[in-house]
């Protein structure tokens, strides 16, 4: 069973991880996974800060300077960004990287192809 961790309190990465549950479960067919709240999560998919991962930050600015990290395999691994918003980045970059395209709002704008999840491994300022 796929798992999704948060490892950081704050609204905007519980709604990247309901974002990142959603999608995850139209692409692959899975049943609904769990989504908890969980600093010490050592397994599946986990959500949060660089800071939560003792990664570290290269930018200027935390809260100005979107740092997305994304190393994944098939059961799980980490999703981060230098501030909430950029952990919600990395939920739609691990996405995309899976096939996903979202051209324009709302449903009729989705492609969300039906497949395996795939490994991705993404760092970019």
């Amino acid at each position: 069973m796929i798992t999704i961790n948060k490892l950081h309190s704050h609204r905007v990465v519980d709604f990247a991880a309901e974002e990142f549950e959603k999608y995850l479960r139209m692409m692959t067919q899975l049943p609904q996974m769990p989504i908890a709240f969980n600093p010490e999560a050592t397994e599946g998919f986990r959500l949060g800060l660089l800071s939560d991962f003792g990664i570290p930050f290269e930018g200027e600015d935390p809260e100005l300077d979107d740092v997305v990290h994304i190393d994944t395999d098939e059961n799980g691994g980490i999703l981060a960004g230098s501030n909430p918003r950029s952990v919600l980045f990395a939920v739609y970059r691990f996405l995309k990287l899976n096939g996903c395209r979202f051209l324009f709002p709302g449903i009729d704008g989705e492609h969300i192809p039906m497949k395996d999840i795939e490994p991705v491994s993404y760092h970019k300022l």
